[in-house]
C-alpha cells in the first residue's frame, strides 16, 4: 500500500512540472497532498504511533482543501487560466526532473527509505516550478511541491512531535494565505502575474 502510494506522488511529481494550466497544477497539488496525508494514514496504522493520524488530518484539511480552494480563487480573480510565457518549456521540464528522478535514485541508492529519494524529487520539482516559471501563482505551487518534499523527509527520518507538525502546517496555511493577497493585489495593480515586472520597480 505504501509503495503505491509514493509511486503515486512521484507520478504527480514528474506530471505537475510540465503542465502549463494552473488549474491542472493546482489539482495535481491537491492530489499530491492527498496522497502524503493516505500515506500518514498508512504509516499510522503500520506503527501505530498516534502523531501520524494528526500530521493525516492537518495535511487533509488544509493542503487538500483550504490551500487549493486558495489558489483556485486567487486564479478566478486574476483570470489565469494557462501559463503561456514560459522560462523553461514543458518539454524541457519533463526532461529536466526525468534527469532528475535519475540521479536521485542512482545517487541516493544507499537510502533503503524511498520517502527520502521521492522527497529529494518533490524538492527538485518545485525548484523547477519556481525556477522555470514567470507567474505567481505557479512559483506558489511550487513553493507548496517543495515544502511536501520536506514533510516527506520528516516522515522518513524523523518522528516528529505533535506541536511540530501543527506548526509546520500552520506555517504553510499562513504562508498561502498571504501569498493569495500579494497575488491578488500584484494582479489589481500591474495586471499581470508576470513576476518579470516586479524587477522593474523602481524607488
Amino acid at each position: 500500500m505504501i509503495e503505491i502510494l509514493i509511486s503515486v506522488i512521484l507520478i504527480s511529481a514528474i506530471a505537475m512540472s510540465g503542465f502549463r494550466r494552473a488549474r491542472m497544477l493546482n489539482r495535481g497539488f491537491a492530489l499530491q497532498s492527498l496522497t502524503i496525508a493516505l500515506l500518514c494514514l498508512a504509516k499510522g496504522y503500520q506503527t501505530g504511533e498516534y502523531h501520524y493520524y494528526i500530521l493525516f488530518l492537518l495535511t487533509l484539511i488544509t493542503k487538500v482543501v483550504i490551500i487549493p480552494l486558495i489558489i483556485s480563487r486567487s486564479m478566478v480573480h486574476s483570470k489565469l487560466e494557462r501559463e503561456t510565457d514560459m522560462i523553461l518549456s514543458g518539454s524541457w521540464s519533463y526532461i529536466v526532473t526525468g534527469i532528475a528522478v535519475a540521479l536521485s535514485f542512482i545517487f541516493l541508492g544507499n537510502f533503503s527509505d524511498y520517502l527520502f529519494r521521492v522527497g529529494c524529487i518533490l524538492i527538485i520539482t518545485g525548484a523547477i516550478l519556481m525556477m522555470g516559471r514567470k507567474k505567481a501563482i505557479t512559483q506558489m505551487i511550487g513553493l507548496l511541491t517543495m515544502e511536501n518534499g520536506v514533510v516527506l523527509f520528516e516522515i522518513s527520518m524523523v518522528k516528529m512531535g505533535s506541536i511540530i507538525e501543527f506548526g509546520i502546517v500552520f506555517e504553510m496555511l499562513i504562508l498561502a494565505m498571504i501569498m493569495g493577497i500579494m497575488i491578488f493585489n500584484i494582479n489589481k495593480t500591474f495586471d499581470t502575474l508576470n513576476t518579470d515586472y516586479l524587477s522593474n520597480l523602481k524607488e
